[in-house]
Formats: C-alpha cells, sequence, structure tokens
C-alpha cells in the first residue's frame, strides 16, 4: 500500500512539474522544429518600436527581409520590397532547441524562436545576450509555401 501511495505521489508531482515544460530558456511557447523554408517578414519591432513595412513608404525600411533557410546550414536574405528577388545577404545558420543562430559576414545574431498565432508563424526575437546582430528586434516572420 506505501508503494502504490509513493507511486501515486510521485505520479501527482511529475504532472504538476509538466506545466514548466513550455518555458524554454525562459520563453513562453517556444518553437523547436525546423526553420528550413522561406519566412517573410510580417511585423517588425526595433527595441520595442513598431516598424512600418509598407513598401509603397518613400523609404521603405531596409529591415524588411524574407529569409530563405535551406537545410545545409546556409540561409539568405531577400529585401520584400525589392521587385526583382535579388539576394541582399547570404551566411549560416543553427539551431539548438528555440536558440536561431545566425552569422552573417563574421557578425552573429541570436534570437529565440517563438510560438506566434498559429502553425505557419514565429517570432524571432534578437534579444540573448547584450549585443549583436539584429539585437533588439523582433521579427515576426510567416512561412510561405
Amino acid at each position: 500500500m506505501k508503494k502504490i501511495l509513493l507511486l501515486l505521489v510521485l505520479t501527482v508531482t511529475a504532472l504538476g512539474c509538466s506545466g514548466d515544460d513550455d518555458n524554454n530558456n525562459g520563453v513562453r511557447n517556444p518553437y523547436t522544429g525546423s526553420v528550413v523554408g522561406t519566412w517573410t517578414t510580417v511585423g517588425l519591432s526595433i527595441d520595442g518600436n513598431l516598424v512600418n513595412l509598407d513598401c509603397d513608404a518613400p523609404a521603405p525600411v531596409e529591415d524588411n527581409y524574407t529569409f530563405v533557410f535551406y537545410e545545409d546550414g546556409y540561409f539568405d536574405i531577400y529585401h520584400n520590397c525589392d521587385p526583382e528577388g535579388v539576394i541582399y545577404a547570404s551566411g549560416t545558420y543553427t539551431t539548438t532547441g528555440n536558440v536561431l543562430r545566425i552569422n552573417l559576414d563574421s557578425m552573429e545574431g541570436r534570437a529565440h524562436m517563438i510560438d506566434y498565432l498559429d502553425e505557419d508563424q514565429l517570432q524571432f526575437e534578437f534579444s540573448i545576450g547584450s549585443e549583436g546582430l539584429f539585437y533588439g528586434y523582433v521579427f515576426t516572420v510567416q512561412q510561405q509555401f
């Protein structure tokens, strides 16, 4: 009887702690899936300030990007307002858990990846550390199929 009671207490304790599993690196709703594919910026904030991504603005924001992540660890960035589809920049990336690490021209940026709204949207929150490429940026990106 004592063994059954102990087993029941351990089971209840384990189930009670399982709610903490949705926090990864202190992030709620972490995304740990693959980023392979094309992700277009649909929302952007820099240091908490929203950015207008309208391509018809007199000076379209240079950070209005489409990220294309390939299976081999490379990625390309295109500018959403460029009708010619010319590559804006290229680099390498890795993911570990919900952390996206990008390297572009010897500069590194690290972001938490967070599920946003539905399975087709993510947020890349570049706020790991105290500096780096895209530090302070939050990209909301939508996967293109």
